[in-house]
């Protein structure tokens, strides 16, 4: 297991699909890693790919419909039931008048009068770091400061419920209409956006998001970010 060492004050980024300019300017909007669906469910078990968050741009606040399907797509295995995904945990199914007000009026949108809450199961720390690791070795290789904190120890990884200073949250839903599935919505955001900008400007790269469900929190230096005090 890769030795995790705190590079100082805590940070973050997300997962991402396309490239880093973004993250890279520090008065940009800390979006930056976020994998393309497509792109990794044929390297993940099936259905992956819908419980997957695609988050789009945590600080516009912008939302991002994960991989909808019709419920003709899916009619038979969805009526009537929660649909089961292998390494995640379903909720019962809930009306919208079980869920919190905004999650409710936000997933109604959709034109959904039910909703399951999908999470990931419970990973060790060995497992979680493991995962993120995996991720961000295929996905963050190319990122200023990541291969040298990867070879001198001073990347650190951590679960984003250890951050909670930075309020990164994520929700997961499936939507369903009369009982059929027809889809599934993500979304996340962080409520200290001038604390990202510190941390960002004292040189540190910061990456977050959700891989199956598991929040992560993960820094390293990047001289590149770092602004005169």
């Amino acid at each position: 297991m890769v030795a995790i060492n705190s590079v100082g004050a805590t940070a973050l980024t997300i997962l991402k699909a396309a490239n880093a300019q973004t993250a890279a300017a520090p008065e940009a909007s800390p979006v930056s890693v976020v994998p393309h669906v497509n792109a990794l469910s044929s390297r993940l078990a099936p259905g992956v790919s819908d419980a997957l968050l695609k988050i789009d741009a945590l600080i516009n606040g912008k939302d991002v419909l994960v991989n909808a399907k019709t419920a003709a797509a899916n009619a038979g295995k969805s009526a009537g039931g929660v649909i089961a995904r292998e390494g995640f945990v379903a909720s019962p199914m809930m009306k919208l008048s079980e869920l919190p007000k905004d999650q409710a009026e936000y997933v109604k949108r959709f034109g959904a009068d039910a909703a399951v809450r999908i999470e990931g199961v419970e990973l060790s720390d060995a497992d979680f770091e493991r995962t993120v690791l995996q991720f961000g070795m295929e996905s963050w290789k190319d990122l200023p400061g990541f291969n040298d904190a990867l070879a001198n120890g001073t990347l650190k990884i951590q679960r984003a419920s250890d951050v909670p200073e930075i309020g990164y949250e994520s929700f997961q839903y499936d939507l369903y209409s009369g009982g059929n599935y027809f889809g599934g919505v993500g979304w996340s955001g962080i409520n200290n956006k001038k604390l990202y900008f510190e941390i960002q400007a004292q040189g540190i790269r910061q990456a977050f998001g959700s891989i199956r469900g598991q929040e992560f929190y993960v820094t390293w230096p990047d001289a590149s970010l770092a602004k005169p005090s």
